[in-house]
C-alpha cells in the first residue's frame, strides 16, 4: 500500500487504490448478472435483503410499483468462490494489513451491495465502528468497498464526510472518484451514506470486512466464513452452484 495512500486514509477516513484484475472482477459482474435474470432459490432468498423489505423512510424514495431487485446478497462466497478469492486478493490484503498494522488478520464478513437501476435504496449517514452487524471490541477493522461499477453521484455512489473519523461531523460530503475495479478503504469512524440510485445504470459493490486478530467481535453475529485467515478464504467450498 503506498504510502501517500495510507496517509490519506488517515487523514481523510478514506482512500482509493486499485482494485484486483479486471478478470476477475469481470467473473463477478457475470455471476451477479446471472443471478438477476433468472428466478432465485429459496437458499438464495435467504441470503438476500430485498428492495421490497426496506421501508421507504430507509430507502429513500419510494418503490415504483412492480420493481424488485436485490439490494444486499450476504455471504457471495457461498454463491460461487470467485467472490472470496476477490475478498482476499493480495491487493486488498497488503491494504488491510497496512492499514491495520498487522499481518495476523481475520475475516468478518462479505455482501455485495447493489443499488438497481432507476429505484436503488439509498443508505443513511452512518460509522460502521457504531453498526450492530459485526463491530469489535476496540473498533480495529476495515471495510473495503471494491467497486464492481463507478461510483458516482447519479447512481447513489458513497458519499463520506473527510475527517469525521476524528470526531464531528467533518468536511462537506464528497463522492470519491472511484472508476470500476478501484477498491475504496473505510475507516471504521468516518461518516458514510448514499441517495438513492437514480440514474440508468446499477451501483454495485463488494463489500469485505477484515479485522485485527487481536481485536475479536464484541456480538455473536457470524458467518459461514468469518474468522478464517486470507489463505483459508481463497479456497473457499462451494454452497451453490455458479
Amino acid at each position: 500500500m503506498p504510502a501517500a495512500a495510507l496517509r490519506r486514509l488517515r487523514r481523510d477516513g478514506f482512500c482509493l487504490l486499485p482494485g484486483p484484475p479486471a478478470a476477475l472482477l469481470d467473473r463477478l459482474r457475470a455471476l451477479l448478472g446471472r443471478l438477476d435474470r433468472r428466478a432465485l432459490s429459496p437458499a438464495e432468498r435467504d441470503r438476500c435483503v430485498m428492495e421490497s423489505a426496506l421501508r421507504e423512510t430507509q430507502r429513500g424514495m419510494p418503490l415504483p410499483p412492480g420493481a424488485e431487485a436485490i439490494f444486499i446478497l450476504g455471504e457471495p462466497g457461498r454463491l460461487h468462490p470467485a467472490f472470496s478469492i476477490a475478498a482476499a486478493h493480495p491487493r486488498l490484503m497488503a491494504a488491510a494489513r497496512a492499514a491495520l498494522g498487522t499481518d495476523r488478520l481475520a475475516f468478518h464478513f462479505a455482501n455485495v451491495t447493489t443499488k438497481a437501476a432507476r429505484f436503488g435504496s439509498g443508505i443513511a449517514w452512518h460509522r460502521d465502528a457504531r453498526n450492530r452487524y459485526m463491530p469489535t471490541r476496540r473498533g480495529r477493522f476495515l471495510r473495503v468497498l471494491v467497486c464492481l461499477d463507478a461510483l458516482r453521484p447519479a447512481t447513489g455512489g458513497t458519499a463520506f464526510r473527510p475527517g469525521s473519523h476524528r470526531g464531528g461531523e467533518g468536511r462537506p460530503e464528497v463522492v470519491p472518484p472511484a472508476r470500476k475495479g478501484a477498491m475504496v478503504l473505510v475507516h471504521p469512524e468516518v461518516r458514510h451514506g448514499g441517495a438513492p440510485n437514480r440514474g440508468a445504470t446499477p451501483r454495485r459493490l463488494l463489500v469485505v470486512q477484515w479485522g485485527r486478530r487481536d481485536d475479536p467481535l464484541s456480538l455473536r453475529n457470524r458467518e459461514a466464513e468469518t474468522g478464517r485467515p486470507p489463505g483459508q478464504l481463497a479456497r473457499p467450498a462451494l454452497w451453490l452452484t455458479g
